[in-house]
């Protein structure tokens, strides 16, 4: 047997490259994130939920925040330092998520709008003879007041893509997992919600929050969509085929090794969690964490740590 190289057929790399991630500081999870919490009932889902977003809300990472689900109002005193808007909050059924993205799409388009205002309006400025069209008169028109071209602004202080994330609690067995809902489609592309004219998409990040990780009338988060998690929460759980279902699941993608031993060092008391992170990360080292804070570190992995040399860079 051999190896035969050619050259020069499959060499061409593509000039256009979009990047879907929202900046984020170093230890923060990569966004837009699709991020499961599983937990058995009065376990503290909620509140760790809670604390996922105000990291990011203190980042700045959310435009706006929206939520799903049947007891939106009894956890309203718990989720209040979200600062959900009420128009924001939608109850589970069949068109739910539709709405969402339908409103991640209207920012969108305000923003895109923004952008055309402000290609036209630089052009006019640098005196460039533009061959101006129908649409590009309309976008002038709406940026005359009193007779005075105005700079557009954008309705945000500053401008970029818009980021929205949408929390899911309760919703097994409601409407919003139906067959004709928006769920499945929502959980595959997230990332690509909101496509920019140029490229790129706004995405949508979503967290959900369930009792159970998979169940067996077919009504759970399916295997797909398992499959395309960027992040996993787990609580302490006394199920072994549910243990067990996880690890086949993440096998090819992280260490069963690995994960057994992370378990076992993260998960001490009834409140305690360990979160694993998936696909392609900045660090080997922020696979693992204990309740959200502690990363669990294994020498493997620390030895092609660079975190602090990306940090001082």
């Amino acid at each position: 047997m051999k190896i035969k190289t050619v050259k020069n057929i499959f060499s061409q790399v593509p000039k256009s490259k979009f990047d879907n991630n929202w900046p984020t500081s170093h230890y923060q999870f990569n966004h837009p994130q699709l991020h499961l919490i599983t937990a058995p009932r009065g376990t503290g889902k909620t509140h760790l939920m809670s604390k996922i977003v105000l990291s990011g809300i203190k980042e700045k990472l959310y435009d706006r925040i929206f939520l799903i689900s049947p007891t939106a109002q009894s956890n309203m005193k718990q989720l209040q330092d979200l600062n959900i808007q009420e128009e924001d909050i939608f109850p589970p059924d069949v068109n739910a998520i539709q709405n969402v993205i339908n409103e991640v799409e209207a920012e969108r388009d305000e923003y895109q709008k923004y952008l055309d205002e402000m290609k036209v309006y630089q052009s006019i400025l640098n005196n460039k003879n533009n061959d101006f069209t129908d649409e590009d008169f309309e976008l002038i028109e709406d940026m005359m007041f009193e007779d005075k071209l105005v700079a557009p602004k954008y309705k945000r202080k500053n401008p970029r893509r818009p980021q929205c994330i949408v929390i899911l609690d309760d919703i097994l067995n409601t409407p919003v997992m139906s067959q004709g809902s928006s769920f499945n489609r929502l959980m595959t592309i997230n990332r690509h919600i909101a496509p920019m004219r140029d490229g790129g998409a706004c995405g949508l990040g979503v967290i959900i929050l369930t009792q159970t990780y998979s169940t067996t009338n077919g009504h759970g988060v399916s295997p797909m969509i398992r499959s395309n998690l960027t992040e996993l929460t787990i609580f302490k759980s006394k199920s072994q085929p549910q243990t067990q279902k996880m690890i086949s699941e993440f096998a090819g993608s992280i260490s069963e090794d690995q994960f057994r031993q992370a378990y076992s060092i993260a998960i001490k008391e009834d409140y305690d969690n360990l979160t694993v992170s998936f696909g392609r990360l900045a660090c080997p080292t922020l696979r693992f964490r204990r309740n959200l804070n502690q990363f669990i570190i294994f020498p493997e992995d620390e030895k092609v740590c660079e975190c602090q040399k990306n940090k001082k860079n």
